[in-house]
């Protein structure tokens, strides 16, 4: 190797972009809101209907400013599943491909691992049993179980069409429709206080996620609700961090002086 020379002044224009890494909690148990409320900046949640999506979003907006803290420094981002067609008719097709490919043994013994039951005890062509073990009983994954039974008390499901709703979002919003309706659900659930963004899930990758951005995205651009650009910086400048683009503050980082927080 070649020998070099390096100044020992530090460079301003490559710094080490300080301060915390974003805070991210999932799942909306009591717990977990309680902990979200205190500690973290993004949540990502499961709920099936606006009106469930509201109440939590209004809850934990609520305990966030309880604890001293501005609730727009938390943004509550639920899970979405968006099946696509150009028509309904082919949207609904494409659901149903996907529905033609679940595993219903499989999926079965996953629904009886969640809701503690033991094995056999579930019949694909039934409703979930009458009686359940409380969900003061389930260790971890307590929202997700109640998330499920909720759905399958609600819609009346069987445990094969429970299993079907299921098997792609994992208990998150599976929404099946065109650009314009998947757009149409997205613009509602933002607008009408139930979420401050969404995480994508597409059921199928990368044909899934192809579709969103192909034909839902500009959509969600013409009508203002998703930006054209990340920022205007000089290709010089350090990109924007995650934490940035969520338009969060950047706290104070206790382990370093403030002369060298400031670079």
């Amino acid at each position: 190797m070649g020998s070099t020379s390096a100044s020992r002044e530090p460079s301003t224009s490559r710094a080490p972009r300080r301060g915390y890494p974003l805070l991210v909690q999932a799942g909306s148990s009591e717990d977990g809101k309680a902990f979200a409320a205190r500690y973290a900046e993004a949540v990502f949640t499961a709920q099936q209907t606006l009106q469930d999506a509201q109440d939590f979003y209004a809850d934990l907006k609520s305990r966030t400013a309880a604890a001293g803290r501005d609730p727009d420094h938390i943004k509550v981002l639920p899970g979405i599943v968006p099946v696509i067609g150009s028509t309904e008719a082919e949207a609904r097709a494409n659901e149903q491909v996907l529905e033609d490919h679940i595993v219903h043994a499989h999926g079965v013994s996953r629904l009886e691992g969640l809701l503690q039951l033991p094995p056999g005890v579930l019949e694909l062509d039934r409703q979930l049993p009458a009686e359940l073990p409380p969900e003061s009983s389930v260790e971890g994954a307590k929202s997700r179980y109640t998330l499920v039974v909720e759905l399958a008390r609600r819609e009346r499901l069987t445990v094969r069409q429970l299993i079907g709703r299921l098997g792609g979002g994992r208990g998150h919003l599976t929404f099946t429709g065109t650009p314009e309706q998947v757009a149409d659900a997205i613009e509602e659930w933002f607008t009408l206080g139930a979420a401050d963004g969404f995480n994508i899930m597409p059921a199928v990758l990368p044909s899934g996620l192809d579709a969103f951005v192909d034909h839902v995205v500009p959509i969600l651009r013409t009508r203002g609700l998703l930006r054209t650009e990340y920022d205007g910086r000089p290709p010089q400048a350090p990109r924007q961090t995650l934490r940035e683009r969520y338009g969060l503050p950047r706290p104070a980082n206790q382990h370093v002086s403030p002369a060298l927080a400031r670079i």
